[in-house]
């Protein structure tokens, strides 16, 4: 669904900026030659995240992108999430509020009554940076051949504020993944063939659910990266990172047993670790140099 500013209910506490009092670029008429906009579907599973809820409802249906499948699915939240939800739902595709196994049990949820072309979700506590949809559509289109696009993220505290900047690495090897989750899932699309392919989202997961797909996926299909900032990460007190962190080290564990992820010796990783390094740093001056983060 596509929303305009004026149409979306206004903000509790008067803010100021995206996703507040600023809009995207307006997408053009017709797309690009011999190009349509693919539906794409997003899912946010919330759960007693009422601080942030309404940010993250907003940076998605102002993407001004005309082929978007929303959907919520709240785990019985108890806070103001609730009516939060309802303030919006009239631009949400589907939403509900029910208990239930938890966040990776809310994506698959949210999936299997997903209807887009090209899938993703976004956390209760994280945002779509403006322009986000258009730049993803227009890299699948690109190339039919990829089954992940996925681009830089922005990392925000608490109060939205910009804290840090990832530049995720353009060529992934099973080096990365010996690291951990080395690109950020709120910046990462995926098609729904490939999620299917894989056999979509592990339910039993706690934390590494966003791991554990992607790996699947970087086994069978072609990931492309886009330079674009396309997802704000936020970090703040309460998210799972901050709290569960000896549940994420042993499912991570787990999961390089499972995937057969070797560390490199040291040489391997002095010379990955230089090549990374080569394009964060060509990145980073292309930002210096007068390219917006949030530039059309």
């Amino acid at each position: 669904m596509n929303c305009a500013l004026e149409e979306l209910p206004a903000a509790d506490v008067p803010k100021a900026d995206w996703p507040w009092t600023e809009e995207p670029r307006s997408l053009p008429e017709v797309p690009r030659k011999g190009m349509t906009w693919p539906r794409i579907s997003i899912v946010t599973p919330s759960y007693n995240q009422g601080c942030f809820l309404e940010e993250t409802i907003r940076s998605v249906l102002l993407q001004n992108y005309p082929n978007l499948e929303y959907i919520v699915i709240d785990g019985g939240s108890t806070d103001n999430s609730v009516n939060i939800i309802k303030r919006y739902e009239e631009h949400i595709a589907y939403w509900q509020s029910e208990k239930d196994r938890g966040q990776s049990d809310a994506i698959a949820k949210g999936f299997e009554r997903a209807t887009g072309d090209i899938l993703s979700w976004l956390n209760s506590d994280d945002i779509l940076l403006p322009d986000a949809l258009t730049h993803i559509a227009e890299a699948f289109a690109q190339d039919s051949a990829t089954g992940v696009v996925f681009g830089n993220t922005l990392v925000i505290d608490k109060n939205s504020k910009e804290i840090n900047r990832y530049f995720w690495p353009k060529f992934l090897f099973r080096y990365h993944w010996s690291l951990g989750q080395y690109i950020g899932q709120e910046s990462c699309f995926w098609t729904r063939d490939v999620y299917d392919r894989v056999g979509g989202i592990n339910r039993d997961k706690f934390f590494i659910m966003d791991y554990d797909l992607l790996i699947r996926m970087w086994e069978v299909t072609r990931f492309k990266k886009i330079w674009r900032f396309v997802g704000g990460f936020r970090i703040h007190d309460a998210a799972k990172n901050s709290t569960h962190r000896d549940v994420w080290l042993r499912e991570m564990k787990d999961a390089k047993e499972i995937y057969k992820i070797a560390e490199l010796g040291y040489f391997g990783r002095r010379f990955a670790n230089r090549i990374d390094q080569l394009q964060n740093r060509l990145e980073r001056l292309r930002f210096f140099l007068g390219t917006k983060i949030w530039a059309p």
